[in-house]
């Protein structure tokens, strides 16, 4: 009996922390405009079983309102990773801009070389010539 009490109390607290838990990731992505639009579909359903649990848990039905506050915690951290996975594109996205433009710029480099190394070439063959011709009378 005494097993059973204990384990229900920590039923009870380890959905307490996860329905804090999930309500504090849900207000940290409602912060976020870009976290909104990207994960609104998880974010809603979090929020779903959220409301679900309060009703069941006013209903009396404690084990499953503990359950979906589980659940709730899961939606919100999977809304979260895919947040996070959101900006990871997008700072991908940005070095890979910026990697093309330093390409760019390399190989405008090299051809500005390559042209200077022919100049090069050609003024000392032309430079050659003139001395040969001031030898030669």
């Amino acid at each position: 009996m005494w097993l059973l009490a204990v384990t229900a109390a920590g039923v009870a607290l380890g959905a307490a922390d996860a329905r804090a838990r999930a309500t504090e990731i849900l207000a940290a992505l409602a912060k976020k405009p870009d976290a909104v639009r990207v994960a609104s579909a998880s974010i809603q359903k979090a929020n779903d079983a959220l409301r679900r649990a309060d009703q069941l848990r006013a209903s009396g039905d404690h084990k499953r309102g503990g359950m979906l506050e589980e659940t709730a915690l899961e939606w919100a951290s999977a809304s979260e990773q895919l947040d996070r996975a959101a900006q990871s594109e997008k700072q991908l996205a940005e070095l890979q801009t910026r990697t093309t433009e330093l390409e760019t710029k390399v190989f405008r480099a090299q051809a500005l070389v390559e042209q200077t190394v022919a100049r090069r070439a050609r003024a000392e063959e032309a430079l050659r010539k003139l001395e040969t011709k001031e030898v030669k009378p």
